[in-house]
């Protein structure tokens, strides 16, 4: 899997992401292009950085993992 892809799989599991978070999606899915032509320290630094302030945002109080309830939440 490479960072295009892996980005692609978050965002797709990322219930809770919105139109707020747009910025930061748009952020993360050019850096995963530039990360996958070269890897570069500084750019593995900043993609984990948006990384986790997006994992950050997810709500800790869903308590369902029922498929249907995910998508009622997007």
């Amino acid at each position: 899997m490479n960072f295009t892809e892996s980005v692609k799989a978050f965002i797709a599991d990322a219930y809770w992401l919105d139109a707020s978070h747009a910025p930061s999606v748009v952020a993360l899915q050019a850096l995963a292009t530039e990360l996958d032509r070269e890897v570069q320290a500084a750019l593995v630094a900043q993609f984990g950085v948006l990384h986790r302030s997006l994992l950050k945002s997810k709500p800790t109080n869903v308590v369902a993992d029922d498929p249907l309830e995910k998508m009622l939440h997007r």
